[in-house]
């Protein structure tokens, strides 16, 4: 069974812009759930005068042999600047993608040489 849950969410006001996609997937070796998420922040700026940084990534995997659980989360901050009908504009981001995974069998997300052979 797939269930996909959508949600949208903005403030004009404070220049903020939340999407959400909610993904549960049950079958017969393990239950999942995907959530994605992307979050923006408009701001006006005075000039043009941005030094670009490169965007913060965190990459975390985990398993719970014992909960037979299984997590991976994958993070991107960051901020850019384009125009706009001649507007300097500079626009924060987040992305998150999480995933759970738990296993409903024995086999414990099997071994590389398992999946080699």
């Amino acid at each position: 069974m797939k269930k996909v849950t959508f949600e949208k969410r903005y403030d004009v006001e404070k220049g903020q812009k939340e999407l959400s996609i909610i993904q549960a997937v049950e079958d017969k070796e393990c239950d999942t759930k995907v959530r994605k998420s992307f979050t923006y922040h408009v701001t006006k700026l005075d000039e043009m005068k941005y030094q670009a940084e490169p965007p913060q990534i965190n990459i975390r995997k985990a398993y719970d042999t014992k909960k037979k659980l299984e997590q991976f989360s994958f993070h991107v901050k960051g901020n850019f600047c384009l125009t706009h009908g001649r507007m300097p504009i500079q626009v924060d981001f987040e992305h998150k993608l999480n995933i759970d995974i738990v296993w409903k069998n024995k086999i414990f997300s099997p071994k590389k040489s398992v999946i080699l052979t």
